[in-house]
């Protein structure tokens, strides 16, 4: 099921008051959850997937099945109360008596994880209380025994990870400056065995999750996500995706430069033109640049002709253009540096962050991220190089996270992409000529570590692996986008800040 969030259409007030203030989460919360009650047949997989504000709801749904299981005919008949207790769960404050069961767990001052673990034993008893009165089920029977009734993945409120969830996937953008749109990363609590994968690539909140007409990195990203999918049991239609995919390059053939919107500071700086990369990789000089002069309404007729033909002007993979958001109403609020593997947990009575960093979180940095930097891609609205200041750069302007050489995966995880494990799927057609990427075993051995003892980086091992590029659709798309030369191979030979 898929969820597009609330300020994501084309009416300006849910753009202003859905992507700003989350303005139709609790509705769009109850709606899906409602929905899943009413059509679930048992054995069936539940996939939760959400774009923007609809991720937070696709994650908020998979907590609340958790939570209250999937209730029954005489559960829903109680629908609205108990999604309030649901909803008050971890509020300290709220008499227990307004609660359902009575008796639900107090609260006696726990603090950080401790806190954690109360709210969690409170969903538990509060559970079991459903169960016992018939509103609710977590379990099903058929021929083969009782099944417990899970949810199988969430693609893209609670930011502990139930155990309940079987996968979590959660694609993120290094980019975004508004401090409304600041990510809620998941956490897993010890004992937990989620399959949880959050993992940073470049570009703004649109442009990871697709939103410009420009859709190199929301194709990048797209990738990634159906091949987690694909890992847990969902297809995809090849020709859909080849025609998503081509339609990409075709459109960054045709706007190598496409229109940029002038800044409030234009004035007082007008924007340089620079090629995409550097010289070695972009043919193109800065003095024969010319940059679209309006925004493509997406009829124009863009080039036709193979991959190696739309190289000669597209941009390749990882270098699309990334936007800087369009709306100033939205950075009303403040604008911020997100910073991987430095996020604290929220206190639910404040809405401020804690001293108590979130524990695994299990973060990785997309490989992308290193061959636009190596590549030296451009900037947010191409206005200078791409130094990616999220990883670099603390707030303080001392070193955060440094790149190495050396895979940053564990055991399992490393030896799951040596055995092939990722590599479920064999779709391609009789006589596509256009085969997955063949990416070499000592490919993506890279890993970014912290820089000095940083005073707000918490990863447990002080590491963000880099995500290893082994899925068929992400290999695919490298296959038709990588360029002439070819920037895989060029940033592998070529690594940034002077590696060798």
């Amino acid at each position: 099921m898929y969820h597009p969030g609330v300020g994501s259409s084309d009416s300006v007030v849910d753009k202003f008051t859905g992507g700003l203030f989350g303005v139709g989460l609790d509705q769009a919360i109850r709606e899906v959850y409602n929905f899943i009650c009413t059509n679930y047949v048992d054995g069936d997989d539940i996939i939760l997937i959400g774009f923007s504000r609809g991720a937070f709801t696709a994650r908020s749904v998979a907590d609340m099945i958790a939570t209250v299981g999937l209730l029954t005919p005489s559960g829903l008949d109680h629908f609205y109360a108990i999604f309030e207790d649901y909803e008050n769960m971890d509020d300290s404050d709220r008499d227990p008596s307004l609660f359902l069961d009575p008796k639900v767990l107090p609260y006696n001052g726990e603090k950080g994880a401790a806190r954690a673990n109360w709210e969690m034993d409170r969903k538990s008893q509060y559970e079991r209380w459903l169960s016992k009165n018939g509103l609710t089920r977590h379990t099903y029977e058929d021929a083969n025994g009782v099944h417990e009734i899970n949810i199988k993945a969430v693609g893209f409120s609670n930011t502990q990870v139930s155990d309940r969830v079987e996968n979590a996937f959660h694609a993120l953008s290094l980019d975004e400056p508004r401090f409304a749109f600041r990510p809620a990363l998941w956490e897993k609590l010890e004992g937990n065995k989620t399959n949880l994968r959050q993992v940073w690539f470049p570009g703004n909140h649109a442009g990871v999750g697709g939103g410009w007409h420009e859709q190199q990195i929301a194709s990048i990203t797209l990738a990634w996500m159906c091949d987690q999918l694909s890992s847990v049991g969902v297809e995809f239609n090849p020709g859909r995706m080849s025609d998503i995919f081509t339609e990409g390059l075709r459109f960054s053939a045709g706007h190598p430069f496409s229109y940029v919107p002038s800044s409030w500071s234009s004035w007082l700086r007008p924007r340089q033109q620079l090629p995409w990369a550097n010289s070695k990789i972009c043919p193109v000089k800065a003095s024969s640049i010319h940059r679209d002069e309006a925004e493509c309404d997406g009829k124009d007729r863009h080039p036709a002709g193979g991959a190696e033909e739309l190289w000669k002007t597209a941009r390749p993979w990882g270098l699309g253009q990334i936007r800087y958001p369009t709306s100033r109403l939205q950075t009303w609020s403040g604008t911020t540096i997100r910073h991987p593997g430095t996020f604290m947990r929220t206190d639910p009575e404040t809405n401020q962050d804690t001293d108590q960093p979130l524990l695994n979180t299990n973060e990785r940095i997309h490989s992308s991220v290193r061959v636009r930097l190596a590549c030296q891609g451009l900037a947010m609205d191409d206005d200078g190089v791409w130094d990616c200041k999220a990883l670099a750069t603390a707030d303080d302007g001392s070193g955060l996270w440094k790149l190495e050489r050396g895979s940053g995966l564990n055991a399992s995880e490393a030896d799951s992409v040596k055995d092939g494990k990722t590599r479920k799927l064999d779709l391609d057609a009789e006589g596509d000529v256009l085969k997955p990427y063949p990416v070499q075993k000592e490919d993506s051995q890279w890993k970014w570590v912290l820089a000095s003892k940083h005073p707000n980086a918490f990863p447990l091992a002080g590491v963000l692996p880099e995500e290893p590029l082994t899925g068929y659709w992400e290999r695919k798309l490298l296959a038709l986008t990588a360029g002439n030369p070819d920037v895989w191979r060029w940033a592998e030979e070529n690594p940034p800040f002077g590696l060798i």
